[in-house]
Formats: structure tokens, C-alpha cells, sequence
């Protein structure tokens, strides 16, 4: 008997240990033929879907989420060469409202609505989707345009709102009898103006805003919209910036350097424009709602002082901000679209548009996200005021941002005639129309 008992206990181990390594495995085989889904973003927005991929994986246990980090400044290119040579193409990008119209116009890009059904969309601002919208690219035919299609699914919000000093202005409102902050042009100018002071106590003039001549981002999301111009035509393959609009946002911009409502400040030559606001040259900023933290970071002394508002438009019916952020895109060649567009749907949830809020600061596109009680809360920094009202506000008037057939439009063409007209006193008429004609140029080159 004793020498039956180690046979037994040997022959329960051999049987413990064959079903065990069956398992693992089989496990293991589990893993080696999950299908990846391969996703491409930068630093930031990589950790947190890092993080909630696991969850997907959960759900889904025959994909895996396989992220690579690409810097922003990279990431259009990156994607754009990798499609072309149909060689490592991701299956998902985040992409930007800045450079995403490039990949579109260059038929890189699957339309999203072919995917998913029409529902899906509904969960949407209207005009968080109208920024991702793109004529229909036929390969075959590159000359020939389709109509409107869904190029990209909104990740994240961004838009323009004027964050302002209200210790220093609402006494020259009192003066000026504005109950509020201006809402209008010819209030704001007539706020700068009350506000100028040529020397401060530490030697430095004092302005209300600064206005950078090489920075053409608050023109295309602030002055543009809110003047009623538009930079293409409805269908983007003409280039519009020379309308009466657009010359009335650039003249307006001219004056206000001229009365010294705004500083004139280059990033490029005269560094980061945050030594404006530490040192109290300029008692107002144009920005989006990411801005709050880093006021709150970089400026903690003055905690208390700011205020938020709508940025003001040239008259009362025209959108106070364009919308723009980031979106989820998908390349035409894509080896794995069915998980990318799962994925993309698993990611549009208020959970994670949330959690995303928390950490950035970036206003969710979902509709019913804002039902959440952080957007109600008031903050401290901001004298309690509840910011993300007036950022709701925002979204409800503000307009999609148009995307960029060619990226040289802004970076050369319009910037080019926003620094002409801004430090060279170039008339705004002709010098819009000499930008346009480039623009129109390099628009009806061949792809």
C-alpha cells in the first residue's frame, strides 16, 4: 500500500501537469492569433487608450490593440507615406482638423459613414461632424469629387474663447457701461483701448490681447468665423479668403494693433507668449478650453482674477468660434478595418469622453456627455465661474472648421498675407487677392 500511494500521487501530477501546459497552451495560441488593430496617435492620448484597451480586449478577446506613439508634427506625414507605399498602414490615426483634409484630398482616407450606420453619428454636435467632412475621393478618378462624406469621427473638441483679467477690465467696463464682456467688435476695441496703458509700473506697456503675425490659427478659428468668412468654398475646392469678410477680420486685426488693443508678438523672435500674461502685458488670451489647466499650472498667483467669455463676432448672427480637435480616421488600405471601426466605437463612449475630459481638458463632442455634473461645477481659479457653460455656449454657436485641401494655404498663402498686411501695412484687399490666387494654384495642381 505504502508503494502505491507515490505511483498514484506521480500519475496525478503527470495528469496535472499535461492539462495544465494544454492550457497555457492553448492560451497561448489564444493570444498568437489575435488579430491586431493597429493605432497610431500621439503621447498623451495614447496612455488613456492604453488604458481602456484592455477593456476592449476584454470584449472583444479576438483583436489586439497594438498603439504606436508618433509626434504630432510627424503624424500626418508618417500616415500619408505609409498609405502610399502600402507598407505598415495603421488601421486607426488620430488625426487633426489642421492636416486631416490633406489625407482626404489625397484619397488616403476611407469614408467612415461607409462603416458605420447613421445612428452612430447621431450621438454627435452636427457641428463637431461637420469638421471632418470632406468631398468623396474617387481613386480611380482623382480629378473627380463626390459629395460630403465622413472622413473622421470626433475625438475631442477645440474652439476659440477669450479668457480675460477680470480684476483689471470690469473697472473700465464700469467706465465704458458694458454690463458684460464685449460680445461685439466695436466693444472690444473700445475695451482695449479704455485698458492700454503705454508704461506699467515695471517699465512694459500694458495691451488687453497680444496678436501674433506668423500664428494664423485665431484667425482661421476666431476672426474668420466671427466675421462671417469662410476660407473655401462650400464644396473646399476654391479658395474664398478675399470676400469682403475676410478683408473686414484682417482689417479689424490691423486696427487693433494700430490703437493698441492687441501687442504685436512674435512667438518665433520674442518666445513663449505665457511671459505676457505672468507679467501682466496683456490682460486677455485667445484660446480653448485646454487653456484653463495651463493657466492654472503655469499662472497659480493670479488664481482668481480670470474669467472666461464668448469670443466677440463683427455682428450678433455670426458664429463666435470655429470647432475644430482631433479625430479618429481610418486609411482606405487599412488591413483591419472591421476592428478599427470597432475599436472607434468602443472609444465613442461617455465613459471614456470623460475620462479624457478629466485629464486634458478637452470638451467631449458627445452629446450626451455633457450631462455629467463636471461641466456644471464651478472653478476656483475662475472666481467659481462655471467655465464649461460658457464652452456649451460655444459649441451651440460656433461653426465647423473647413478642412485643408492643401496644407500650403494656411502655413504659406494666408499666412504670408497676414503678415503683410499686419506688420507691413499692406493693403488688405489686393494682398488677399494675390494670396488667393497661390492658394487656388497649388489647389489645381495634380495629386
Amino acid at each position: 500500500m505504502k508503494r502505491f500511494i507515490p505511483l498514484v500521487v506521480l500519475a496525478i501530477a503527470i495528469v496535472f501537469y499535461f492539462s495544465t501546459r494544454s492550457q497555457v497552451q492553448a492560451e497561448r495560441g489564444a493570444q498568437i492569433h489575435r488579430t491586431p488593430i493597429h493605432l497610431w496617435c500621439t503621447a498623451l492620448p495614447a496612455q488613456l487608450i492604453s488604458e481602456f484597451s484592455q477593456r476592449f480586449e476584454a470584449i472583444h478577446p479576438e483583436y489586439k490593440v497594438e498603439i504606436q506613439t508618433v509626434a504630432w508634427t510627424s503624424l500626418q506625414e508618417k500616415t500619408l507615406w505609409a498609405v502610399a507605399a502600402n507598407s505598415n498602414v495603421p488601421d486607426l490615426i488620430l488625426g487633426s482638423s489642421e492636416w486631416t483634409g490633406g489625407l482626404a484630398n489625397n484619397g488616403a482616407l476611407a469614408p467612415l459613414d461607409d462603416y458605420l450606420p447613421p445612428e452612430f453619428f447621431d450621438q454627435y454636435f452636427p457641428g463637431t461632424l461637420g469638421t471632418y467632412r470632406f468631398p468623396y475621393v474617387d481613386r480611380e478618378h482623382p480629378g473627380k469629387r463626390g459629395p460630403m462624406r465622413q472622413y473622421g469621427i470626433p475625438f475631442d473638441l477645440d474652439m476659440m474663447l477669450m479668457f480675460y483679467r477680470d480684476d483689471v477690465t470690469s473697472p473700465a467696463m464700469q467706465q465704458l457701461k458694458l454690463k458684460e464682456f464685449p460680445t461685439n467688435w466695436k466693444d472690444f476695441s473700445r475695451l482695449g483701448k479704455a485698458v492700454y496703458s503705454p508704461r506699467t509700473l515695471r517699465g512694459h506697456s500694458q495691451n488687453l490681447i497680444y496678436i501674433d503675425p506668423e500664428d494664423p490659427v485665431p484667425m482661421r478659428m476666431a476672426f474668420l468665423p466671427a466675421s462671417g468668412g469662410k476660407l473655401f468654398s462650400q464644396d473646399l475646392s476654391v479658395a474664398t479668403f478675399d470676400t469682403p469678410e475676410c478683408i473686414e477680420a484682417l482689417t479689424f486685426v490691423h486696427k487693433l494693433i494700430g490703437n493698441h488693443t492687441a501687442k504685436e508678438w512674435n512667438r518665433g523672435t520674442q518666445s513663449d507668449p505665457m511671459l505676457l500674461v505672468k507679467s501682466e502685458r496683456i490682460l486677455a488670451y485667445i484660446a480653448g478650453p485646454w487653456f484653463c489647466k495651463i493657466l492654472e499650472s503655469q499662472v497659480p498667483e493670479q488664481a482668481g482674477k480670470w474669467r472666461v467669455a464668448l469670443f466677440p463676432t463683427r455682428r450678433p448672427e455670426f458664429p463666435t468660434t470655429g470647432l475644430g480637435g482631433s479625430c479618429l480616421a481610418m486609411p482606405y488600405n487599412a488591413a483591419n478595418k472591421e476592428g478599427a471601426v470597432k475599436l472607434a466605437q468602443f472609444l465613442a463612449s461617455e465613459e471614456f469622453a470623460i475620462a479624457y475630459f478629466k485629464r486634458v481638458g478637452s470638451p467631449p463632442p458627445l452629446r450626451e456627455a455633457w450631462r455629467n455634473a463636471e461641466f456644471d461645477q464651478p472653478m476656483h481659479y475662475f472666481g467659481d465661474q462655471k467655465v464649461y457653460q460658457v464652452v456649451r455656449q460655444a459649441i451651440d454657436r460656433g461653426r465647423p472648421l473647413q478642412l485643408l485641401p492643401n496644407a500650403q494655404v494656411m502655413k504659406q498663402d494666408f499666412r504670408w498675407a497676414m503678415n503683410e498686411i499686419l506688420t507691413r501695412d499692406a493693403d488688405a484687399t489686393e494682398t488677399l487677392k494675390i494670396a488667393v490666387s497661390r492658394a487656388n494654384e497649388a489647389l489645381n495642381q495634380p495629386r
